[in-house]
């Protein structure tokens, strides 16, 4: 018998950047003035979670954290949120309840890059297994990088292009809704939603729910 393996991911040290300019996002909609900067700003940021949000997605380099309840039956586990730059390490709770690092030589880490990069993952080595753990939330944690790159030109152009898109509805249209003809209210169409759309089909998991096995009496972690 098998059950599902609860996981988190959690942000440990974000971006300093944002990957639009605000003198670029300004000259992209020919307008010079400063006394909106603080807006801009606003905006540019709200872009960028934006599309992260709605793709899974991370733009610029992110250290983060996945939480697993267990170890799991598979022998690989999708990390979230492409592309994966690198896996710091994976930390875990023995059976006394001791932190201890699994050995980097029992396991491979597999990370696309490209634009539409899928998610990566770890694949145990062969011959590897995974630790027994301490059966407990957060008892396998995997910290990996992720992101496009350090600085905003590592972040793809198309990409970009849809946050000056949702840039440019937030300085024309400053409410979600907005009046039409006849004072008839308009909802605002999101141009940037099928370049969105593509990144977040490329996104999505690829595998099942992670499991481990168990019997009544407790789980049965391999």
């Amino acid at each position: 018998m098998h059950r599902l393996i609860d996981t988190v991911d959690t942000l440990i040290a974000g971006p300093t950047l944002e990957p639009l300019d605000i003198d670029e996002a300004k000259k992209a909609l020919r307008f010079g003035s400063t006394t909106e900067d603080t807006l801009f700003d606003l905006w540019i940021s709200g872009a960028r979670q934006d599309f992260e949000t709605q793709t899974g997605r991370q733009l610029l380099t992110a250290t983060y954290e996945l939480w697993l309840g267990g170890t799991p039956c598979e022998r690989r586990i999708e990390l979230p949120r492409p592309p994966l730059q690198s896996v710091e390490s994976i930390k875990y709770d023995d059976s006394e309840g001791v932190e201890q690092t699994m050995d980097a030589a029992l396991y491979t880490v597999v990370a696309p890059q490209g634009p539409h990069a899928r998610r990566g993952w770890i694949e145990l080595a062969s011959g590897a297994c995974w630790p027994i753990v301490t059966p407990k939330a957060k008892a396998l944690r995997i910290r990996f990088v992720a992101g496009y790159g350090d600085a905003p030109g590592d972040v793809p152009e198309i990409v970009k292009g849809a946050l000056h898109l949702l840039v440019g509805l937030r300085h024309k249209f400053r409410t979600e809704v907005h009046e039409g003809r006849a004072s008839i209210p308009i909802q605002i169409p999101l141009g940037a939603g099928p370049i969105l759309q593509q990144f977040r089909q490329s996104a999505v998991s690829q595998l099942p729910p992670l499991t481990h096995g168990y019997w009544p009496g407790g789980p049965w972690h391999f």
